[in-house]
């Protein structure tokens, strides 16, 4: 398990050089490399998205997870991650997960929501950075793709935004995150805005 505090921000892809630049003049720092992030998002009915879109908590995303690939289906290492939001922090439990067919003709059985199937490929840049002993990242050129049949389809949605997420492992940290970060915060998730610019709902 990993309990964390976790706030986002989201800003128009025009607007994410003058949050760069924000970084930097705050002694901000780069710490890794960018990389592609590749997930498949897992429902059941869309229980999950209405859940999320309606502010329930606790409630979950389940999704597999790959790592600097653009085709999911390439990776030959994946990782299964449930996150569960709770009405101040969140918690992730991940674990190995890896596939033994091409197609994604399987399910997830969760205890919560039943069987769920794949649904959404969400495929994104990742830019990781530090500022003042807290961890930043900035999602750019974020791609939804509908999963059918088993398959992910070759064209997908491109979102005009991008997302910054503030991560602290202080769950109690929330007004020295406000103070560091004061721009307004929002709610922005990658399987919610997927569902809706495919017109899944």
């Amino acid at each position: 398990m990993s309990l964390r505090l976790e706030e986002k921000i989201y800003i128009k892809n025009l607007n994410k050089f003058e949050f760069k630049k924000f970084i930097f003049l705050n002694n901000g720092k780069l710490l890794y490399p960018k990389r592609i992030i590749n997930s498949v998002y897992f429902d059941n009915d869309f229980k999950m998205y209405f859940d999320s879109i309606e502010g329930v908590v606790p409630r979950k995303k389940i999704r597999l997870r790959a790592y600097n690939v653009k085709n999911f289906l390439d990776s030959d290492s994946n990782k299964k991650e449930i996150k569960i939001t709770y009405f101040n922090y969140r918690d992730k439990i991940i674990e190995d997960f890896n596939l033994d067919t091409k197609i994604f003709n399987f399910s997830i059985n969760d205890k919560n929501y039943g069987v769920c199937k794949p649904i959404i490929n969400v495929v994104y840049s990742r830019n990781y950075y530090e500022i003042k002993k807290t961890r930043v990242t900035l999602d750019e050129n974020i791609n939804y793709y509908l999963i059918k049949n088993g398959k992910i389809s070759k064209f997908g949605k491109k979102d005009s935004e991008c997302v910054i997420e503030i991560k602290s492992t202080n769950i109690k940290n929330y007004d020295y995150l406000k103070k560091i970060f004061p721009q307004p915060r929002s709610r922005f998730s990658k399987y919610c805005r997927g569902v809706e610019l495919l017109n899944l709902c």
